[in-house]
């Protein structure tokens, strides 16, 4: 046998039948092994991009609703300000700038574009809280309350003035413009409309003017004097300080308002990068499903066809083995079953076996028909009355003991084979790592001796014998 079906029926023969079959097990086996890694590796790495979704994507999605949360609780402590000057709001601040820090470094730790995000997020908070810092230091010098900082210098000023012009009977008419004064004054204060500024001015220009032609004595026309002079320094300082509050206010917004889009488009960014990949991952999921579904698929058809093919290698040379001995029964088949030199399958051996088993029948068939034919011969040679039919029987005689002779021959072949076999064995068995016993070396040199002895008898009647040459009715007329 040759080319690759001739090797695969070598190898196949060199092993035994339970072999064969744990064989095929063991493949079929480690096909599904193989299908349950490949499972096992899928499902690894659906876990490792779940893990990566929830570790990146979710993380960044958690770490922008963090940092938008503190913004909006830094911003609600900042309106609080604004509205009380209340420093627990200033501190409140701190505590959730603090807050938005961690989160801000939380979310650089993820990757690269979250932490150029972070970055520029921490640029513009600090930003914002420098401005946030600058109004609260801004309102602190104008007065967190109407009794300190400018606010507090200016409210004891007014009330000097108030003093000074309700003082005496000759500044009663002073003290009607200093109401107004006040009024506008608290106007002002209360809307923050720098129109109450200019009739503040105006309403000082005219109490100075009636100041200084009321018949009142010079120390208290210089004190009156001095105190205006006084309060509307301080009103001017005090509204120079709310337009500074009020700039610092705008570009604190201004900082703020950088901030929150950039925040609200991290998290919309987060929200979206979180939901393509959701989606890449259903995507993948379901291919791999596919995937393993085919692959699950193929390994079963990959399994059958190994098991038909090892059942076929087990099953065809049974099944010929079966019709050669069907046949052996009514018939002497000439076929043989093909067998591997060597073989350790035990259908291999069975099949050598057999094919013995059909020769020796065909051997003896053939024998016992040549022996059929010698006895007819030689009965119709001596029953032969003429020489025509002595000569007719005589050849019939020749040819049955010829192929006699033939069947002989081929017994002693077939006989020479094996001695030189069992002698080739018995040689070798010295010189290898037999398991035979001693007893069975000694029966194989006995078989030798007595396959050679048969051998020289065959060989010595096949030499000997010959068919008679002349008819019994040829011997009388002699």
């Amino acid at each position: 046998m040759s080319g690759p079906g001739g090797r695969v029926s070598r190898l196949a023969s060199r092993l035994r039948i339970g072999e064969k079959v744990g064989l095929g097990f063991g493949l079929v086996i480690l096909i599904f092994l193989g299908v349950i890694l490949h499972d096992q590796l899928a499902l690894a790495r659906l876990s490792a991009d779940y893990e990566r979704l929830h570790g990146v994507y979710g993380a960044r999605q958690s770490y922008a609703f963090g940092i938008e949360r503190r913004l909006g609780a830094i911003r609600a402590a900042q309106s609080e300000f604004l509205a009380t000057r209340d420093l627990d709001a200033v501190a409140e601040v701190g505590r959730e700038a603090g807050a938005l820090e961690v989160e801000a470094a939380g979310l650089a730790r993820l990757d690269e574009t979250s932490q150029r995000a972070a970055t520029e997020i921490r640029t513009l908070v600090a930003d914002y809280l420098s401005s946030f810092e600058e109004v609260v230091e801004a309102w602190r010098i104008n007065g967190l309350d109407e009794n300190s900082g400018l606010q507090g210098a200016f409210r004891r000023t007014a009330h000097e003035l108030e003093a000074l012009a309700g003082s005496g009977e000759q500044a009663t008419g002073l003290e009607i413009a200093i109401l107004q004064l006040r009024r506008r004054e608290k106007d002002y204060l209360l809307r923050g409309d720098e129109t109450y500024v200019a009739m503040v001015d105006e309403i000082l220009t005219e109490t100075a003017e009636r100041v200084a032609q009321a018949p009142i004595a010079e120390r208290e026309r210089e004190a009156l004097t001095d105190r205006l002079a006084a309060y509307g320094r301080d009103f001017h300082s005090l509204v120079e300080q709310d337009r500074r509050i009020e700039g610092l206010a705008d570009a604190m917004e201004v900082a703020a308002g950088r901030i929150t889009p950039l925040v609200e488009a991290n998290l919309v960014e987060a929200s979206r990068l979180m939901a393509t990949m959701t989606d890449e991952i259903a995507r993948n999921a379901a291919a791999r499903a596919r995937i393993n579904l085919l692959i699950a698929l193929g390994a079963t058809l990959l399994g059958a066809v190994f098991a038909v093919m090892i059942t076929a290698r087990i099953v065809r040379p049974v099944r010929k083995i079966a019709g050669l001995l069907d046949r052996m029964t009514t018939e002497t088949p000439r076929e043989r079953i093909p067998t591997v030199p060597g073989a350790r399958d035990e259908i291999d051996a069975m099949a050598a076996s057999l094919n013995v088993l059909a020769d020796h029948k065909s051997t003896f068939v053939g024998w016992w028909r040549s022996a059929m034919r010698e006895a007819v011969a030689l009965r119709d040679l001596h029953a032969a009355s003429e020489a025509s039919e002595c000569a007719r029987a005589a050849t019939e005689l020749r040819s049955a003991v010829d192929a006699r002779l033939a069947c002989i021959l081929a017994v002693r072949d077939g006989i020479e084979h094996n001695i030189d076999s069992v002698r080739d064995l018995v040689e070798h068995l010295p010189q290898s790592a037999t398991t035979l016993s001693a007893g069975d070396v000694r029966r194989l040199k006995e078989a030798a001796v007595g396959l050679s002895a048969l051998s020289k008898i065959l060989q010595a009647e096949s030499l000997h014998r010959s068919p008679p040459q002349a008819c019994p009715a040829s011997e009388e007329a002699h």
